[in-house]
């Protein structure tokens, strides 16, 4: 129940004043962590000060994404970003207070590891919270060459994966002030987000900073056979001083992914972290990682029916043919085909380990509007539901539909998700044109 008293917490890092926000409390732009260039982030307290939390986190450094573009008008570009970007931002239910113990569900965006930010006006997290009584927390990261390359001393690094680590660390200490149980935290993530709740998952230390976890089409595919790719990024970006301006940064990128000459899945996923760097174990003992992590955190794992359709969107030619009754099935078998190699033959086999190695496992298949839109059930598609369809009316990704609809038809996923999170139960193993669940075993 909103009132007219602004919403202030008091907790173990700082005092923050929030605002009303369809029937939630908000606080946006939490600073969780600190942290030089390549370096990795600091833990970060506010004085006794109150802060003010109406502000969106700023998004990382970024250059725009041209799919993204199409997809959604997002110029990331334009929008506010900073270097230092480790910032979180909580949405809590209006009568939520210290003693409501609340589960938490904690949002890490994709973007291929080089795009997003977790106040995305496409994360309205409070159609989420309002619906189902929970605090839904996302967290930035830092991204591309700042995030996923190199430390200070010019060797590998993982340090966006760090930041995400110290931001859940922020919520064991805090999330009680604003009403959440920190023992009851979900992490779910999407495309690199949800291969950023794996690395997570696989990290050292992280086992007491989550219960659960939902990994949504994570490219697994693409994470073979990177090494030569990744040194060859590596020796470019070390040929860059330590200081050099951010504009200087991003025009490295520019030119570094313009050139990637590797010919495997690799390609479709430049930045990721990295196997055997601090935290993560090397792919070798990454099964025995899971034996210890499986059993304690239940999942939540899947796909989309299409996943590769979301990037012939802005292709006219594949569009047209995909539209084309005499070569639609053309263009459905190549769509398949990439969609298994990328995300759904190693979301499967990861599945299948983790139940092995002692984890309760669900695998979901995620088929929404397959067969109406040249998008439909295509990578991304399945967040206009989850977040209730803010933002994206007349984009592309509306797929020609108002928001309403996604605000409507979103609901059982939404439900499907939290009631996860609040049990570790799936309520509902099947909606109709929807989503279908399989316990694995």
């Amino acid at each position: 129940m909103q009132t007219n008293t602004i919403p202030t917490v008091q907790s173990q890092d700082g005092t923050f004043k929030g605002f009303w926000d369809n029937d939630c409390q908000q606080f946006l732009g939490i600073r969780y962590a600190i942290s030089e260039r390549y370096c990795a982030p600091e833990h970060y307290s506010y004085g006794s000060e109150v802060h003010d939390c109406s502000t969106p986190s700023p998004f990382p450094v970024q250059l725009t994404s041209a799919i993204e573009l199409i997809l959604t008008g997002i110029h990331y570009e334009n929008l506010p970003q900073e270097e230092q970007c480790q910032y979180l931002s909580i949405t809590v239910p209006a009568d939520a207070n210290p003693e409501s113990r609340l589960p938490v569900m904690v949002w890490f965006y994709g973007g291929s590891y080089r795009n997003g930010g977790c106040d995305n006006v496409f994360y309205d997290r409070t159609t989420l919270s309002k619906e189902n009584r929970v605090i839904v927390v996302g967290i930035n990261y830092r991204l591309s060459l700042l995030g996923f390359v190199k430390n200070r001393e010019g060797g590998f690094a993982n340090n966006g994966l760090l930041d995400a680590i110290e931001g859940l660390r922020w919520i064991q200490a805090n999330i009680a002030a604003f009403g959440g149980d920190p023992t009851n935290v979900t992490l779910f993530g999407e495309s690199a987000g949800g291969d950023l709740v794996r690395c997570i998952m696989l990290s050292e230390g992280t086992d007491d900073l989550y219960r659960r976890a939902i990994i949504q089409s994570d490219p697994m595919g693409t994470l073979e056979n990177r090494e030569e790719m990744e040194r060859k990024i590596l020796d470019e970006l070390n040929e860059l001083p330590l200081d050099a301006p951010i504009d200087q940064i991003l025009e490295a990128q520019r030119t570094i992914t313009s050139h990637v000459t590797e010919h495997g899945l690799a390609k479709y996923l430049i930045f990721a972290p990295h196997a055997g760097i601090y935290p993560l174990p090397a792919r070798k003992d990454e099964e025995k990682r899971l034996l210890e992590v499986a059993p304690k955190h239940d999942i939540i794992v899947g796909t989309n029916a299409r996943e590769t359709a979301t990037y012939i969107g802005g292709n006219k030619l594949a569009s047209a043919l995909d539209r084309f009754c005499l070569t639609r099935w053309l263009v459905e078998l190549v769509l398949r085909k990439k969609s298994m190699a990328i995300f759904t033959g190693p979301t499967r086999i990861f599945a299948q380990l983790y139940s092995e190695c002692g984890g309760k496992v669900h695998l979901y298949s995620y088929f929404w509007r397959k067969d109406d839109h040249v998008i439909g059930a295509g990578h991304i598609t399945e967040l206009a539901l989850l977040f209730g369809g803010k933002g994206v009316e007349g984009t592309l990704m509306a797929q020609g539909l108002p928001e309403r609809e996604f605000l409507e038809h979103g609901k059982p996923l939404r439900r499907i998700w939290a009631d996860f999170a609040k049990t570790g139960n799936i309520s509902t193993m099947k909606v109709d044109g929807m989503i279908e669940i399989e316990a694995v075993s």
